[in-house]
């Protein structure tokens, strides 16, 4: 393998590639239209003006972005005074076709570059994929009982714990082996430092890096959390912190580490200009795809699934503003954010576009920060939005529907890999008592507390919903229901074994799993079906079990 594919070239050098790339070209860009207008004296035709419009507002565009800061303040100059002449529908008279061709002449003088925003990004590394039962928490507290506490707890969830009474000894173990989160006490009474607060800037300082963290307190006022947030506090909890609510904020946490990239899709005609957007959003840790013949957008769509599409307003092919609205014609894209980047600077036409099918509108030339800043925000703020739409509002799980479809599509997956699938039916025992007992309030934090389990046990590539009330479904692609059954009865241990708290009393809570495999029932109705005969068979029999179903018993 050659010394490059072992050692790819940095986000840095590739920018500085385009760059001189670009610049290699302009000097032919600029030849090219100075000879094309030169050819004329007198009434100009519309289609030598139309031509060199589109040709100054590319340059206006994309000159700022490379460095050419003057040539975008000329061009756009020269651009706006031929927009004057179409928009009148009028050849400009001799003196005024002089002195405009005078400036486009002048437009060689500009090509100086006053150096480029953003060449010298570090390449970011993706995330390193961590087995899901092997997360490392570290409890910072100075009372060793609510870290023993902690530490038990948090183990019944699958994460590797330990725990320390300060940072002299909490900080080498940190700096050793980095956690994937830290837990730690707002006050540390008789350690230095006092206040956990103040003991996260240097340690991150030395590690290099931040890592998430959860502050626990006993104090509610607004000093300790304005403390827990100048920190870089990801999670505010007050004490009593049971291990259940605490594995809660580590799940969610967790779940924002583990983020896939966003899916960026850059529509736009000028090909270095979409190949700077390229590297700039994939170096700030995005997927950017780049689309430099618009009329196959469709196709890209339907490839790719975009998060959001960053798209020019002024192509030869069809204007961004008609290619917009001709996408919201399909429902499947009807929620993706668009947001047009063009040098077009009049108010109107951008306002329409944003009529017809945009979300945001910026011009070029656009600073790197902002471009990732916009893009970043509004592609979070629509995942978070179809997230919303598809996941049960308690458990962030999927909803009952989404959980149906999800699994009519790994059972058809199955079927044309050949490969096996098994489905679970998780069920809370006497889920009616605990709410009788302990409250509904309650009953909310044992159906949470099973959602996260079964969230953290599992692999990725399961999937796992609410189906609804206390039961919970399971989707395990590639698993057999032996394996499916090894798996789910160790959840169903761990969960007997975590102990629930509600003023000052402890109870625990037990679960029924029914599984049904496709080697045996190859549909998605016939294993819905079979693992919730299974279910009702570990009901029952007695409940704190797990039943697989067989095909013998699918019709009784």
């Amino acid at each position: 393998m050659s010394d490059q594919a072992n050692n790819p070239p940095s986000f840095a050098d590739q920018f500085s590639a385009l760059r001189n790339q670009y610049t290699r070209n302009l000097g032919e860009a600029l030849e090219d239209l100075s000879q094309r207008v030169s050819a004329h004296d007198s009434d100009i035709p519309s289609a030598v003006l139309e031509d060199a419009y589109a040709r100054l507002h590319k340059l206006a565009g994309s000159g700022g972005t490379f460095g050419f800061h003057e040539l975008t303040i000329q061009a756009r100059a020269l651009e706006l005074t031929v927009k004057t002449w179409l928009k009148a529908e009028r050849s400009p008279e001799p003196a005024e076709w002089q002195a405009w061709r005078a400036k486009l002449l002048s437009l060689h003088e500009a090509v100086e570059p006053a150096g480029v925003e953003g060449l010298s990004l570090p390449q970011k590394a993706p995330p390193a994929i961590k087995p899901r039962d092997h997360f490392k928490i570290v409890v910072v507290d100075d009372d060793e009982a609510i870290g023993a506490e902690l530490r038990q707890g948090l183990s019944q969830f699958g994460y590797e714990v330990t725990s320390h009474t300060g940072f002299e000894t909490a900080g080498p173990d940190i700096l050793a082996d980095p956690p994937d989160i830290l837990v730690v006490d707002v006050m540390l009474s008789g350690h230095t430092p006092p206040e956990g607060t103040d003991a996260i800037a240097p340690l991150f300082e030395q590690l290099g890096r931040t890592l998430p963290v959860i502050f626990m307190t006993s104090r509610t006022d607004l000093q300790a959390r304005l403390a827990a947030v100048q920190a870089g506090g990801d999670v505010f909890v007050t004490k009593p912190a049971d291990a259940p609510t605490m594995a809660g904020h580590i799940e969610a946490l967790l779940r924002q580490e583990e983020e896939l990239p966003y899916k960026i899709l850059i529509v736009d005609d000028d090909e270095p200009l979409a190949e700077h957007y390229r590297l700039a959003l994939s170096s700030a840790g995005m997927t950017a795809s780049k689309l430099t013949e618009p009329l196959t957008l469709l196709e890209e769509m339907h490839r790719l699934h975009p998060d959001l599409v960053l798209m020019d307003l002024h192509m030869p092919e069809c204007s961004g503003a008609d290619l917009a609205q001709a996408l919201r014609y399909d429902e499947a894209w009807q929620t993706v954010p668009i947001v047009f980047l063009s040098a077009e600077e009049d108010v109107d036409l951008q306002v329409k576009a944003m009529v017809g099918g945009g979300d945001d509108f910026m011009t070029k030339p656009i600073s790197m920060a902002r471009l990732i800043a916009v893009v970043r925000a509004r592609a979070r703020r629509a995942r978070q939005l179809t997230e919303l739409m598809s996941q049960d509002s308690l458990t962030g799980l999927l909803k009952h529907a989404s959980i149906k479809e999800r699994l009519i599509q790994e059972a058809s997956s199955a079927q044309r890999r050949g490969s096996p699938l098994a489905v679970a039916m998780v069920d809370i025992d006497l889920f009616k008592t605990v709410n009788d007992d302990w409250g509904h309030p309650m009953g909310d934090q044992v159906i949470k507390t099973l959602g996260n389990l079964l969230r953290q046990c599992l692999r990725r590539q399961d999937s796992v919903g609410r189906y609804g009330g206390e039961e919970f479904a399971a989707i395990l692609p590639d698993c057999t229901a032996a394996a499916a059954f090894q798996k789910l009865d160790d959840i169903r241990r761990r969960f007997s074994e975590i102990r629930f708290v509600h003023q000052g009393e402890s109870f625990g809570v037990t679960i029924s799993v029914g599984i049904a495999s496709s080697e045996e029932f190859p549909d998605a109705q016939g294993l819905l079906s079979a693992a919730d005969l299974a279910l009702y068979k570990a009901k029952r029999s007695g409940r704190n079990q797990v039943c697989v179903g067989a095909l013998e018993n699918a019709g009784r």
